[in-house]
């Protein structure tokens, strides 16, 4: 049963401020900021914010691969999962906040969707972060069938009641020389465009850091502290987009 008094709370704790000019909405550090048009689909998040009012409490899964996985960063716990788990759970100091990562280094989509019935199931989780794209960009695997699977995964999530956020590959000007990333992109800003589905445009973003000098290790030997950085600033932004899809599925339970 929903209960009103904690519904109210949760939208009192998602008040998002308005976005800056050029920035992302609401309150990110200086380093991590983006253009807002990046952020300009209206993220709602309607099973989470409903499992909320109701128990006070939200489980988030991350699937993926290696970058879900951690891989490049100092420890597990500045992975951006960990990281989203930390920025979240002070965001919201009245709700329980639970990130489980179920990256694994090499993973497809494929194999990701084979996992959905199974380890994801059981988590019941609220919403699914699923990063995708990179490896089969990196293999230059069929494009006609990636998107055939992503929508298997949308629909079997949507099963089990979860929001689902689709993460495309990250950007770096090396790889993007040597790996053409563009039909992915696309397949998966299609899948975006279904129901129930949000896009987090993580290429776009880290390309846009890029080309404006932002987040750039200064040698190989502050590739670790530069992929913490990284991390720390998907998961402030992810938690910007999480907290307004739950403040909008919020009000749609009013």
């Amino acid at each position: 049963m929903r209960h009103p008094a904690l519904l109210a709370l949760v939208l009192a704790a998602l008040v998002v401020a308005p976005p800056a000019a050029g920035a992302a909405e609401g309150d990110v550090p200086e380093q991590c900021v983006v253009p807002a048009a990046l952020f300009d689909d209206l993220a709602s998040f309607p099973n989470a914010a409903a499992h909320m009012a109701r128990d006070g409490r939200i489980t988030i899964v991350a699937i993926g691969a290696a970058s879900t996985q951690g891989t490049g960063a100092s420890s597990a716990a500045t992975a951006w999962p960990a990281r989203l788990e930390k920025v979240l759970a002070a965001h919201l100091p009245e709700i329980r906040v639970r990130v489980v990562n179920l990256g694994r280094r090499g993973q497809t989509a494929r194999e990701a969707l084979e996992r959905i019935p199974g380890e994801v199931a059981q988590l019941k989780p609220d919403l699914v972060i699923w990063e995708t794209g990179t490896v089969e960009a990196v293999r230059s695997e069929d494009t006609d069938v990636f998107p055939w699977v992503m929508a298997e995964g949308v629909d079997r999530l949507h099963e089990q009641h979860a929001d689902v956020i689709l993460m495309d590959p990250q950007y770096a000007r090396g790889t993007a020389l040597l790996i053409n990333f563009q039909p992915y992109l696309d397949a998966i800003q299609q899948t975006a465009t279904l129901p129930g589905v949000t896009l987090f445009p993580r290429h776009q973003i880290m390309r846009y850091w890029a080309e404006n000098d932002r987040l750039v290790p200064a040698s190989r030997a502050e590739m670790t502290r530069g992929n913490d950085m990284i991390y720390d600033c998907i998961a402030q932004l992810m938690a910007e987009l999480i907290e307004r899809g739950l403040k909008h599925g919020a009000h749609a339970q009013r």
